[in-house]
């Protein structure tokens, strides 16, 4: 049987969470969720988010929702605020799996940035502070990966939230004793395209790679939809990169003439 890890994606629809001038926190709890999603599933492993748009989200329905997939792992994603700099992971009182699974990650995010700790929070009764660590059935952690309100953090945040997602996936996947390639270990993957299309551009050959993005997600291909402008956003983004990995290449976000190439073989191969 596949293991299972919920997702937990703090904030969201009325609720902004951390907010300045640099970032809105449920913007990329979103965006590191879905990541993360991305990664797990390439292993094999199941998942369900607690929310896939910018919508309301209460804790009570979020553990409900948690408790009733019963999963193996449970993780909650956040960023923080208060003008300090760095990850820090909190993990239950009584220790066990929620504290090995805050280590594993914590060990993978040490590689991109400071660490501010492995901690527990407990409320005036000594119980664990955090709901999605009290509540939940399963071992669960709550992350707080970097803050909204300083700049460095601001700035590597918005450009590497995927790595980000990466060193949480590589941390469960280590916990549930899942050994895959990541992309820890593969910057010896190949690189298909070092030049060509990527985020920022709008041009007519972006809408033509956004069409025919489309066209593969029709055919069962790329999973992903499209940004509803001439744009390469993060839709187009998140396409390009899921096609890269599913190829066995690096993820570097360009889309070339080698990957319109291999894109329309594979469209062809499904028509």
């Amino acid at each position: 049987m596949s293991k299972k890890v919920f997702i937990g994606v703090g904030h969201g629809g009325n609720d902004p969470g951390a907010n300045s001038d640099y970032m809105t926190e449920k913007e990329y709890n979103l965006k590191t969720a879905k990541f993360v999603a991305q990664y797990l599933k390439e292993a094999g492993v199941e998942y369900k988010l607690s929310r896939t748009a910018d919508v309301d989200t209460d804790m009570d329905s979020k553990v409900a929702m948690c408790n009733a997939y019963n999963p193996d792992l449970v993780i909650d994603i956040h960023y923080n605020a208060g003008g300090g700099t760095g990850f820090e992971v909190y993990y239950s009182r009584v220790g066990g799996t929620s504290k090995t699974l805050a280590e594993n990650i914590n060990t993978e995010m040490k590689k991109l940035m400071k660490s501010r700790g492995v901690k527990t929070k407990l409320n005036s009764i000594g119980r664990d502070y955090f709901a999605i660590i009290r509540l939940t059935a399963a071992p669960a952690v709550l992350l707080e990966g970097g803050f909204v309100d300083t700049k460095s953090d601001a700035d590597y945040i918005k450009a590497n939230y995927s790595k980000i997602a990466r060193a949480y996936a590589d941390g469960i996947l280590k916990t549930l004793g899942i050994t895959v390639k990541t992309d820890s270990v593969s910057s010896a993957k190949p690189v298909l395209d070092k030049t060509g299309y990527k985020k920022g551009d709008s041009t007519i050959g972006v809408l033509s790679l956004k069409e025919l993005l489309l066209l593969a997600k029709k055919a069962g291909i790329n999973k992903y939809g499209m940004d509803k402008n001439i744009w390469f956003g993060d839709g187009t983004l998140n396409a390009v990169n899921y096609l890269l990995g599913q190829w066995g290449y690096k993820q570097n976000g360009i889309a070339g003439q080698n990957f319109i190439k291999r894109l329309h073989t594979e469209i062809e191969k499904k028509m």
